[in-house]
């Protein structure tokens, strides 16, 4: 991924249009490329000011029968069918409805995962993926702490609890939710734990709440004008002892 096709791709990243492995590889590019993280930013800015000051006025629905009433309509093109047995022709129609439903229903009713949580999942394979974990790596959390404090507009918790069995490894810049983020990097025996900070828009604390997908465990919660979000394929419970560690006090 160039820069020049990186800047030309940025406006969908913001609008979460790419697919998975093309966010990726723009992901990995807009961590490292300050140029690319600034208009990134810029357009997050101006989208979120458009939603916020420009008033929105609905259509009433009268208007709307006027238009649909003004609009063309077409007749439908005559289809030819075979003649079908009593019996199969039943039990096709019958099938066929039944699978219609199904997907109606499916598409109506399967919840749609939340695109902060699926980014952060994404990022998370991602720095695995890269072999991008870390930018430092130490254990010394008096080192990854002013490292990251240094590059970015936030001073996130970082603790060693190699002790409670959650060893601190190293951190790295990342990007999250249009906001130039921390990750700091721990482990649970095998498994990875990336911890997100970024600068929350509600400054107001909020306790942490579990959420799962694609076979990963998410705990965010808000503490100090900061959002976290833990993220790992450790067991929930294990999860949710380390975020307790974390934002203790």
């Amino acid at each position: 991924m160039n820069h020049d096709r990186a800047k030309r791709l940025l406006p969908a990243y913001a609008d979460r249009e790419t697919g998975l492995i093309r966010r990726f590889l723009l992901g990995r590019h807009i961590a490292r490329c300050p140029i690319c993280v600034a208009e990134l930013e810029a357009t997050q800015a101006l989208r979120s000011a458009l939603r916020t000051n420009l008033p929105v006025h609905r259509a009433s629905p009268a208007l709307a029968m006027r238009i649909a009433s003004a609009l063309p309509r077409e007749a439908p093109p005559p289809v030819r069918r075979r003649p079908l047995r009593q019996g199969f022709a039943g039990a096709a129609m019958a099938g066929g409805f039944a699978g219609v439903a199904l997907t109606l229903a499916v598409t109506r009713f399967a919840p749609r995962p939340d695109p902060l949580v699926a980014d952060l999942v994404a990022d998370h394979v991602r720095s695995m993926m890269a072999d991008h974990l870390m930018d430092v790596a130490t254990s010394d959390q008096h080192t990854v702490k002013p490292w990251l404090s240094a590059r970015l507009d936030l001073s996130p918790v970082v603790k060693e609890l190699a002790p409670e069995g959650y060893p601190l490894v190293g951190g790295r810049l990342d990007y999250v939710d249009g906001h130039r983020a921390a990750a700091i990097v721990y482990r649970r025996d095998k498994h990875v734990i990336n911890l997100f900070a970024f600068v929350s828009q509600d400054r107001s604390d909020a306790a942490p709440r579990q959420e799962s997908l694609d076979g990963f465990n998410i705990v965010r919660w808000r503490m100090g004008g900061l959002t976290y979000v833990a993220v790992s394929d450790v067991e929930a419970a294990q999860l949710m002892a380390f975020v307790r560690l974390v934002e203790s006090r």
